[in-house]
C-alpha cells in the first residue's frame, strides 16, 4: 500500500503541476455556468433562474469531462516513462491504472467543489440542503468518468484516439440528458426518450434533492453509478496489458 500511495500522488502531483489542466478545471465550469447562465436569463423564471438550472445541469457535464484529464494523466508523452519505470517496480499492475483513475477523480473532485462554492456565492445558485447527498452524486459520475478514460486508454493505447471517442460519447450523453439545454425543447418525443436515460435519472433525483428534499430514489442511483464505476475499473484492469500498452 506504502508503494501504491506513492505512487498516486505522484499521479496527483503530474494533474497538480500542469497548468493547462489546472487553468481547464477551474475556468471550464465557472465560464460555461456563467455565459449560458448570462445568456438564457431571461428565459427562466425569479424563483428558480438561469444559474439555478446550469449550475447543476453544467457542473454534471463537466464532471462527465473528467475522462480527458484521466486520459492525459495515462497517455501524455510525457508521463509515459515514468508509467513505464512503475511496470519494473514491485507492485502489481493493476495499481497503474488504479493509481491514474483515483488521481484524476480526487483532484477533479477537489477543484469542481471550489467551483461549486464560488457559484453559490456569486449566483445564489441554489444547491438545496442535502448538498451532501448531491455531492456523492457528482462524485460517483466523476469517479465513473474517471474510469472511462481509462478504460478507453487501455483499450485504444492512445490519449488522442481516447479523447476523441470520449468526447462524442460525453457530448451526445450531454445533449440527450438535457444537460446543455432542457429536453422538452426539442420536442416531446425526444423528451420521453431523454427522461429515459440512466444520467436524465440521476439529473432528476438530483434536483429532488435540491426543491423537495427527496431522497426516495437516491441511495438506488448511487448504487447503480457505484457499480458502473466498479464495472470500469475492472474492464480497465483487464485491459491492461503493462509493457504491450507503453
Amino acid at each position: 500500500m506504502y508503494r501504491f500511495g506513492k505512487m498516486l500522488q505522484r499521479d496527483f502531483m503530474n494533474l497538480l503541476m500542469n497548468p493547462t489542466w489546472l487553468m481547464f478545471c477551474l475556468g471550464f465550469p465557472f465560464l460555461l455556468v456563467t455565459i449560458i447562465g448570462f445568456m438564457t436569463n431571461g428565459l427562466y423564471g425569479a424563483s428558480f433562474t438561469s444559474y439555478d438550472y446550469y449550475g447543476v445541469t453544467l457542473m454534471f457535464y463537466s464532471a462527465l469531462y473528467t475522462g480527458t484529464f484521466s486520459a492525459n494523466s495515462f497517455m501524455e508523452e510525457r508521463i509515459k516513462q515514468a508509467n513505464l519505470r512503475s511496470l519494473y517496480t514491485p507492485i502489481s499492475q493493476w495499481e497503474i491504472p488504479l493509481a491514474k483513475t483515483l488521481a484524476t477523480f480526487l483532484y477533479t473532485l477537489i477543484f469542481y467543489t471550489f467551483i461549486g462554492g464560488i457559484l453559490m456565492i456569486l449566483f445564489q445558485v441554489n444547491y438545496g440542503t442535502e448538498i451532501f447527498k448531491l455531492w456523492l452524486l457528482f462524485a460517483g459520475i466523476n469517479f465513473a468518468s474517471s474510469s472511462l478514460g481509462v478504460l478507453m486508454c487501455c483499450i485504444f493505447k492512445s490519449e488522442g484516439v481516447a479523447n476523441q471517442i470520449l468526447s462524442i460519447i460525453t457530448n451526445v450523453i450531454a445533449i440527450t440528458a438535457g444537460l446543455l439545454f432542457p429536453a422538452a425543447a426539442l420536442g416531446e418525443t425526444f423528451s420521453k426518450i431523454s427522461q429515459a436515460l440512466p444520467l436524465s435519472k440521476v439529473i432528476q433525483v438530483a434536483f429532488q434533492l435540491i426543491y423537495d428534499n427527496n431522497s426516495q430514489n437516491f441511495l438506488l442511483t448511487l448504487a447503480g453509478i457505484a457499480a458502473l464505476s466498479l464495472i470500469l475499473v475492472f474492464a480497465s484492469q483487464m485491459t491492461f496489458k503493462g509493457e504491450a500498452y507503453l
